[in-house]
């Protein structure tokens, strides 16, 4: 298990800050999932008040102070507003780590999850010390592929029932990307 991080700890890139999330993001977290549509695809249903969204905030926080997953709040780097998540954590599978993402429905379509992956990728090969990292989803979902494919994933199986949502199975593809190929870039 890697040392916890600090809550200070962020990653930068040209346009983004990736940070621990505050309880200040809620709001924005709950504004998102007011779109018709936006959880078709997580493991999450949307939740029918802001309330329900305080207690997976603090597991996420507690997570990332014990080093078991960071889960980054996507921020504009002048703004401070949160543009959407992405979070990295250990699979059962020694040194090999998932990734999941989401883009604030207002904002997609800008390659704001694009620049956050190569940020994250960036860190969990350095600092988490991956070997490789993984992501799946769901099959309709072509904007999480392209972002995942310009970041190098390559496929590698489709999972019929990958995701249970709204009563049935929603089938899921899984991708990864290795050190090896990462360093490739």
């Amino acid at each position: 298990m890697p040392t916890p991080l600090p809550t200070s700890f962020y990653l930068t890139t040209p346009r983004l800050r990736l940070r621990i999330p505050h309880a200040k993001d809620i709001p924005r977290v709950f504004s998102a999932t007011r779109h018709a549509g936006f959880n078709d695809g997580m493991q999450w249903e949307p939740p029918t008040a802001i309330e329900e969204l305080r207690a997976p905030h603090e597991r996420g926080v507690l997570a990332w102070k014990n080093g078991e997953a960071y889960g980054f709040t996507v921020a504009g780097k002048t703004t401070d507003e949160l543009l959407g998540r992405i979070s990295i954590r250990p699979t059962e599978e020694k040194e090999v780590w998932n990734v999941g993402f989401w883009t604030h429905p207002e904002v997609q379509g800008q390659g704001i999850m694009s620049e956050a992956l190569t940020a994250v990728l960036d860190f969990g090969f350095t600092q988490l010390r991956a070997t490789r990292i993984e992501a799946a989803y769901a099959t309709w979902n072509t904007a999480s592929e392209k972002v995942l494919r310009r970041a190098g994933f390559h496929f590698v199986q489709r999972v019929e029932e990958g995701l249970f949502k709204h009563g049935a199975w929603v089938p899921e593809n899984v991708v990864s990307i290795s050190r090896s190929e990462w360093r490739k870039d």
